[in-house]
């Protein structure tokens, strides 16, 4: 009984108050686009020959209303892609970065791909000038290290389930040198 006692006087002292942790959570989980498009060197390097996530961070994104709901306006995301991004679209290309699997499974034939390593389940927190749908030739086993992969760029105009800007299509990991 004291021990079940201390366990509660315990996570009360340890754990905050909720409406502590609304203020902690809007203030410290938000970045700038600036400071991820910094901070990606010191998670992924740019393959020889490959495609930078700091020239994919280059697209601009655009909010715009792609219907009602019943308490407002359904916003979504258009990209205003750059001359050098347009440049990629439909050419095969090289990218390191990490996997965020779209179903629990080992093996994943469609995923999202991005410069940082999962830091959440549920949705990655970066924009979506920063994340590419991949799709795979042959199923890829999950991995938490970085990966470089290789396949077919595509931009994507309008993506209203995903909002992703990009995708690849017939990825397959290359292997390490």
């Amino acid at each position: 009984m004291i021990r079940f006692l201390f366990l509660i006087l315990l996570a009360l002292v340890c754990c905050p108050p909720v409406f502590a942790i609304e203020d902690w959570e809007y203030s410290s989980t938000t970045f700038s686009q600036e400071s991820l498009v910094n901070a990606v060197p010191d998670f992924v390097k740019t393959p020889e020959g490959g495609v930078s996530w700091q020239l994919l961070a280059t697209t601009q994104e655009n909010e715009v209303i792609v219907g009602k709901v019943e308490d407002g306006d359904l916003i979504s995301v258009r990209p205003d892609f750059s001359k050098d991004v347009k440049n990629l679209n439909g050419q095969t290309v090289v990218i390191q970065g990490y996997m965020f699997p779209l179903e629990q499974k080992e093996e994943q034939t469609r995923f999202l791909f991005g410069p940082f390593p999962m830091s959440c389940p549920y949705h990655y927190h970066v924009g979506p000038s920063m994340v590419i749908e991949a799709h795979a030739k042959a199923p890829i086993t999950f991995s938490f290290d970085a990966l470089t992969l290789t396949g077919t760029f595509e931009l994507v105009p309008a993506d209203d389930e995903y909002n992703v800007f990009y995708r690849l299509r017939d990825v397959s990991i290359v292997p390490p040198s």
